[in-house]
């Protein structure tokens, strides 16, 4: 247990090496992973990015250039509502600090013209390349997902196959805990100010990940509108509709943490179809639902992750 990349993790396991040499190599993997993907370090490799404001191709690690495929394949499918552009409109509405605030129609103007996954090109293996300079890179909607992923990934290479991987609430785990029963992970009731939800039982025999996205804890209020913090690329607005939380469930965490932002950008109507359309096993919380809505897909291959109760 510690902290990392803005938030807390945690890491539960059974079997494998011994405390002392899986927390010291979680803790290098999380470095490593802050110096690639941070937003608020100058020297990440994503701000370096960010800051270099050029045509000419951006060398990078292969690995974000892999993660950028992944959101680029979730861009298409979602009809552009993810897209890994949208720091500019993080900033010009204040979401990257404390103060959230609505900006002015030039701040937003500004903003929305170096927003667009079209503006960024994948050139090969280890260059990115802008078609506008100002494009800037935001990689939090499934950065956490992806070092969950890399969590378990370093337990398993640990000689562990029962475990829970934890960051920020997103949740990897597979197999079970030491007394034989399944890992069990709420989640949040968003309609009821974050209190207890559901709860999923993680099946034994595979990697599983618990992924949510939710605009109902970083938010400002105009007026009688919450507007959160998860963005709509194409208005350039935060998403303001009935929809509070995606819950999604799947092998990929990296995959999954994509799929549940663009749930709760598409809103309420467009997320279950999109979700029935790609087979997305998902919870869907709206506004004002005693529980939230379950995708055929979680139905199915999933359905045993809803638990009742007992252990």
């Amino acid at each position: 247990m510690g902290t990392a990349q803005g938030t807390t993790y945690s890491l539960q396991w059974v079997g494998g090496a011994d405390e002392a040499i899986i927390a010291k190599a979680a803790e290098l993997e999380l470095e490593r992973l802050d110096a690639l993907l941070s937003t608020y370090r100058e020297d990440s490799v994503l701000e370096r990015v960010n800051a270099a404001r050029t045509l000419d191709p951006i060398e990078v690690p292969a690995e974000l250039v892999t993660l950028l495929e992944i959101a680029s394949d979730v861009h298409v499918a979602s009809g552009g509502c993810f897209d890994p552009t949208v720091r500019p409109l993080v900033r010009a509405w204040g979401f990257d600090g404390d103060t959230p605030s609505i900006p002015s129609e030039e701040i937003l103007a500004d903003a929305r013209a170096r927003v667009g996954f079209a503006k960024l090109s994948i050139a090969d293996a280890t260059h990115l390349r802008k078609g506008v300079p100002g494009v800037e890179i935001d990689m939090s909607s499934i950065g956490q997902g992806y070092t969950a992923e890399r969590l378990a990934e370093l337990l398993e290479a640990h000689g562990s196959v029962a475990y829970l991987a934890e960051i920020g609430g997103e949740i990897v785990a597979r197999g079970l805990k030491a007394d034989g029963t399944r890992w069990r992970v709420g989640v949040e009731n968003p309609v009821d100010g974050g209190s207890a939800g559901p709860t999923l039982l993680i099946p034994n025999d595979a990697r599983a990940a618990v992924i949510t996205s939710g605009s109902y804890r970083q938010y400002l209020t105009d007026g009688s509108r919450r507007l959160g913090h998860v963005f709509d690329p194409r208005s350039g607005q935060p998403v303001d509709h009935a929809l509070l939380s995606a819950t999604v469930v799947g092998h990929d965490a990296t995959l999954a943490a994509a799929w549940a932002t663009a749930l709760l950008c598409l809103g309420p109507a467009d997320a279950a179809t999109f979700a029935e359309r790609n087979g997305i096993a998902a919870l869907l919380w709206i506004a004002g639902a005693a529980a939230p809505a379950a995708t055929s897909a979680l139905d199915g291959e999933w359905r045993a992750l809803l638990a009742d109760d007992t252990p």
